[in-house]
């Protein structure tokens, strides 16, 4: 007992370390960050004398998002180009670091469970009492709420 609730010690610490690192990361991020998908499109005009019409189409960039359950498109001017691509690397890059500190915060309440069950100690010894259930609300099945 005394083995396991050591190296449930060691491994909540390990992952508050690797938390902390996670934090530091989301804070050091300055941003800006632009939400969607940052893409190029190319198309022909229509012109039958344009070059397009002989196979080198337009190229355009535009940044795609949902806006109230819809997708929308907006184009980007070569002038935005760089900065919206690199805002848009910026944003998924923090939402990555976000679902990572989640994870860590699941795994740490899953190890400090652990660690107060490993310490539990049954009493009375004859007839001991079973081990407290699961409080407040069950998650759903596919592990949503």
């Amino acid at each position: 007992m005394r083995k396991d609730a050591s190296h449930l010690r060691q491994r909540i610490v390990s992952a508050t370390k690797e938390q902390r690192q996670r934090v530091d990361a989301l804070i050091e991020e300055r941003g800006p960050l632009i939400r969607g998908s940052f893409g190029t499109r190319a198309r022909v005009c229509g012109n039958p004398g344009c070059h397009c019409a002989q196979g080198t189409p337009h190229v355009s960039k535009y940044l795609t998002a949902t806006d109230d359950g819809k997708v929308r498109q907006v184009h980007v001017p070569e002038s935005d180009e760089l900065e919206v691509a690199a805002g848009v690397l910026c944003y998924r890059r923090f939402q990555r670091a976000r679902a990572d500190l989640s994870d860590l915060a699941k795994l740490q309440l899953d190890l400090v469970d652990e660690l107060g069950r490993a310490l539990l100690k049954p009493y009375p010894p004859d007839r001991p009492l079973p081990p407290a259930t699961r409080r407040g609300r069950r998650p759903k099945e596919n592990g949503r709420r």
